[in-house]
C-alpha cells in the first residue's frame, strides 16, 4: 500500500466552477499559490451550458442597481459587489483579450457568443500564473488542524492556511454539481438553508397550460401578492407540459419557492399577456379588427396579438360549447375575453425539481459569513464562494457576477491570511 501524496500549499480552493477560478487567479494574483481541486476532468462544466452555451456572464448597471436586483441577498453581497463589479468584470475580460456586448435587455455575452471562450480566458490565465490543478479528483473530507487544514482526497492530502468552498450547488447535477460544499461546510460547524429550485419552471393546478406546451409570449408581466408584499416581474413566458416557464416564470420563482410546494394553498398569479395596451385601447383594438373580420373565427382575429393556439384556448374557456365568430362577439364576451388578456389567472403549486433549475435557493447562511472578506464566522481560514452560499438573483447574468465577485473577494482575503 502506497502513501497517500501531500501538497502543502497556501489556498485550497474546492471546485473549478467560475466562483472557484476566479478566487485562485485573484489569490496568485494577490501572491498565494493557491490549489484547486476539481471533481470533474475540466474546468467550468456548468458554465458551459449557462446562456444557451452562449455564457450571458453580466449584465449593465451600477452596483447600486445590482444591489437592488439581488433583493433580500442585496445587502450581504454588497461589499463583494463594490470590490469587484460589474464594470471590473468586463475590464478584465477586455483585457484578457475577450470583448463583451450588451444586448437589449442589458444581458452581457462574449461578443463570440460562446461560452467555452469565456472557459478558455478563465483557464489559460490560470495557467499563465501557474495554479495547480487536480482534476477528477473528488474531496472527501476537510478538517481543521491547529491553524491549518488538511484536505483529503483518495490520493492525496492538502496541507493548507486557507480553504475557499466553491463546489456550486444542486441544480444541473449532471455537470458535477451535487452540493458537495453543504457537506463540507456542515461538518465544520455551518448552518445549510434547506436547498431549494430558483429560476425555475412552475407547475400550475391548471392542467390547461399543457395543451399549448411550447407556445410562447415574448413579453409578459406577472403579478401575485406575498402577504402584505407585492411582486411583479416581466419578460418571456413559455407554457409547458406542467405550466409555465421562459425568464418571466423563472424570475418569479425566487420569490415564491419558499413558499411552494403547496397543493392545498397555491400562490395565485395573474399574467398581464398584453403588457403594452391598456384595457381601453386593447378592447377598441378588437372592436376595429373583429369589425374588418366578421366572418372569421375570434381566435384567428385575436392571433393579430397572440399566437392562434393561445387565443383559441382562451376562447374556449369562455365558451367552451361553439366557435364564436369575430361578427357575432358579444359585449360581455368582449369584456371576458380583455379581463383574460390582461388578467389571466393561474396558481402556481410546485417549482420543477431542484435538478431542473438554474440556480440553487439555500446553501451556507450568510448570518455566518463575513460579507466584507467571505469568510466564516465560526471557522478562521475558512472561505465560501459562488453558489454554495445562499445568495441568489434573477435571470440576466446576476448569478454569474455573484460567482466572480465572491470568488474574488475570498481569494484576495484567503491570500492575505495564508501569508
Amino acid at each position: 500500500m502506497t502513501d497517500k501524496r501531500i501538497i502543502k500549499t497556501d489556498v485550497c480552493i474546492i471546485g473549478a466552477g467560475p466562483a472557484g477560478l476566479f478566487a485562485a487567479i485573484t489569490a496568485a494574483e494577490s501572491g498565494a499559490k493557491p490549489v484547486v481541486v476539481e471533481k470533474n476532468t475540466t474546468a467550468c462544466r456548468k458554465l458551459m451550458y449557462t446562456g444557451g452555451k452562449r455564457c450571458n456572464f453580466t449584465h449593465t448597471g451600477s452596483v447600486d442597481d445590482f444591489i437592488k436586483a439581488y433583493d433580500t441577498f442585496g445587502r450581504f453581497l454588497r461589499p463583494a459587489l463594490h470590490e469587484f463589479s460589474a464594470d471590473d468584470l468586463r475590464n478584465y475580460f477586455a483585457k484578457q483579450g475577450l470583448a463583451a456586448k450588451v444586448e437589449k435587455d442589458g444581458c452581457v455575452f462574449p461578443v463570440t457568443d460562446r461560452a467555452s471562450d469565456v472557459v478558455r480566458i478563465l483557464t489559460s490565465h490560470a495557467r499563465r500564473l501557474g495554479i495547480n490543478f487536480l482534476y477528477d479528483k473528488e474531496v472527501q473530507a476537510i478538517e481543521k488542524d491547529g491553524d491549518n487544514f488538511e484536505v483529503n482526497t483518495g490520493a492525496a492530502r492538502i496541507d493548507t492556511a486557507a480553504v475557499i468552498i466553491a463546489a456550486g450547488g444542486m441544480t444541473w447535477p449532471f455537470t458535477g454539481s451535487t452540493g458537495d460544499g453543504y457537506k463540507f461546510a456542515a461538518s465544520l460547524g455551518h448552518s445549510i438553508i434547506e436547498p431549494k429550485a430558483s429560476l425555475v419552471p412552475l407547475v400550475t393546478a391548471e392542467k390547461w397550460p399543457g395543451t399549448i406546451s411550447g407556445v410562447s409570449v415574448p413579453n409578459v408581466v406577472i403579478r401575485t401578492k406575498l402577504g402584505k408584499r407585492k411582486i411583479c416581474v416581466c419578460g418571456a413566458l413559455i407554457f409547458t407540459g406542467e405550466g409555465i416557464g421562459g425568464f418571466a416564470a423563472f424570475d418569479l420563482s425566487r420569490f415564491i419557492t419558499d413558499f411552494l410546494p403547496d397543493y392545498e394553498n397555491p400562490v395565485k398569479i395573474v399574467i398581464d399577456l398584453l403588457p403594452e395596451f391598456d384595457v381601453n385601447d386593447l378592447e377598441n383594438q378588437i372592436i376595429s379588427l373583429c369589425s374588418e373580420h366578421p366572418k372569421k373565427e375570434l381566435a384567428g382575429v385575436l392571433a393579430e396579438f397572440l399566437p392562434r393556439s393561445l387565443m383559441l384556448n382562451l376562447c374556449q374557456q369562455i365558451n367552451p360549447s361553439q366557435t364564436v365568430l369575430a361578427g357575432s362577439l358579444t359585449k360581455e364576451t368582449r369584456k371576458q375575453i380583455v379581463k383574460l388578456l390582461k388578467e389571466l389567472p393561474l396558481s402556481i403549486v410546485a417549482t420543477r425539481p431542484i435538478a431542473d433549475a438554474t440556480v440553487t435557493r439555500g446553501g451556507v447562511s450568510t448570518s455566518e459569513i463575513d460579507p466584507k472578506t467571505m469568510e466564516s464566522k465560526l471557522c478562521k481560514g475558512l472561505f465560501f464562494a459562488g453558489e454554495v452560499i445562499n445568495a441568489d438573483g434573477p435571470c440576466g447574468g446576476f448569478n454569474l457576477q455573484i460567482a466572480f465577485s465572491t470568488g474574488y473577494l475570498a481569494g484576495k482575503k484567503a491570500a492575505q491570511i495564508s501569508q
